[in-house]
């Protein structure tokens, strides 16, 4: 009897847990997709649904957000890019999250892929965290003060040998 009560309890605490829409490698594939690619990325998964499109800075930014109820919401912005005079695009993806644990999830898969942690620490208002590696620059904060997190990756220009 002791094991049927021990295999209803893991269900339900496997059903009530609340699992993260986007690992840490997606967030780093989304980088490289151009705009259009990265939508239909996003999109055809039917995890994240477009939520808006804003201008700013002259740039399109659009703006995702999580489908489902029974996960606390996320969202993701796409669009954000610096073009250098050679032609190249260096783009920006962000990810923002209701549920600080998301954040520590993609803190341990950055360090499970090998990301250089160059700085840890806090503000006033946020835990810090700052990856680097040739191709990627990448801010994770964790609110101290709300319940909320926030991912920024930034790719780097990267000069070859």
């Amino acid at each position: 009897m002791k094991k049927y009560c021990l295999i209803v309890w893991l269900i339900c605490v496997g059903v009530s847990t609340q699992a993260q829409s986007i690992s840490f490698f997606d967030l780093t594939n989304l980088i490289n997709l151009t705009g259009g690619q990265a939508h239909n990325y996003l999109s055809m998964g039917k995890i994240f649904k477009s939520q808006y499109i804003e201008e700013k800075d002259g740039q399109e930014i659009e703006r995702f957000r999580s489908v489902s109820n029974k996960v606390k919401q996320q969202y993701i912005a796409i669009g954000k890019s610096t073009t250098l005079a050679n032609g190249t695009v260096l783009r920006t993806v962000t990810y923002d999250t209701t549920d600080p644990q998301h954040i520590v999830n993609l803190i341990a898969q950055a360090r499970r892929a090998k990301l250089i942690l160059k700085f840890q620490g806090a503000d006033r208002f946020n835990n810090i965290y700052k990856f680097d590696n040739e191709f990627y620059d990448i801010t994770m904060t964790i609110s101290t003060t709300e319940n909320k997190g926030q991912v920024v990756v930034k790719q780097k220009e990267f000069v070859g040998d």
